[in-house]
């Protein structure tokens, strides 16, 4: 059985294109992002009357069987992974976290288990973090990175005060947005999302990945300090530094597992 779902307003979009059906999309061509076995990314553009919109596709292929069963465990149900990043950045819009707009999302199941499946998203405004410090961190001010810094912790505070978990949270992950009130970001990514998730274990987790994507060619221990001040904040109720070994042994355990991570 193959499902179409459009966001509103956007199934016109596609329309006039001839995007409708589930393998119109699936046989897209646009320019390739990145890819692996199971899964690939393509930009591509769409014209929206006089403007034009430009979005990202991406294709899952024959996802893990352990990939399946985290969806199930994560909504209590089989659903593809498409159809996670669909519901999950719809949680987080509705607990104000900024995330990519979702146009449309496709599924391909068979015997209650996911074939294929793809997820249309809009194109975010800024760029990711890590694109941000390779390209203009050594003539950035001090000054300046604090306060990239510091709203980041306010960004990642607010995900995990929504009871958020987001185990892929790194520094690729993370777009930089910036404006007239200061910097923001958004996140992307969010196939393994899960929301409900309560305790420190989790929150931990999620931390260490990110101190470990934030290399230490571009971000001082002085720098990390002020990313967790700013993530603890007035009221963070539990031992802080004992917290903060915690994350660092958690990076450390990645940094002993993965290469590093090249900006």
């Amino acid at each position: 059985m193959t499902t179409v779902e459009f966001a509103d307003n956007a199934a016109a979009l596609f329309q006039r294109a001839g995007l409708t059906r589930f393998e119109d999309f699936f046989r897209l061509d646009g320019t390739l992002i990145n890819r692996n076995r199971k899964r690939d990314v393509i930009a591509f553009s769409l014209n929206d009357g006089d403007a034009k919109k430009d979005l990202f596709m991406k294709r899952f292929y024959h996802p893990h069987l352990k990939d399946m069963f985290f969806a199930m465990r994560s909504f209590g149900r089989l659903c593809s992974q498409a159809g996670c990043e669909w519901h999950n950045a719809a949680i987080l819009r509705h607990n104000g976290i900024a995330t990519y707009p979702t146009l449309c999302c496709g599924e391909q199941m068979f015997a209650g288990l996911e074939r294929r499946s793809f997820l249309i998203t809009e194109k975010l405004p800024g760029r990711p973090l890590s694109e941000h410090v390779a390209q203009t961190w050594s003539r950035t001010g001090r000054y300046s990175k604090e306060a990239i810094m510091a709203a980041l912790g306010r960004f990642v505070r607010r995900i995990h005060n929504a009871d958020i978990s987001v185990p892929d949270l790194y520094a690729w992950h993370l777009f930089l947005q910036t404006h007239d009130e200061g910097h923001g970001f958004a996140i992307i990514d969010l196939h393994r999302m899960r929301a409900g998730v309560t305790g420190d274990r989790e929150k931990i987790r999620n931390l260490g990945a990110l101190e470990f994507s934030m290399i230490d060619d571009y971000f001082d221990d002085g720098l990390k300090d002020v990313f967790f001040e700013s993530y603890f904040g007035t009221d963070f109720p539990g031992d802080k530094a004992l917290f903060r070994q915690k994350v660092k042994k958690r990076a450390a355990q990645l940094k002993n597992r993965r290469r590093k991570p090249a900006y």
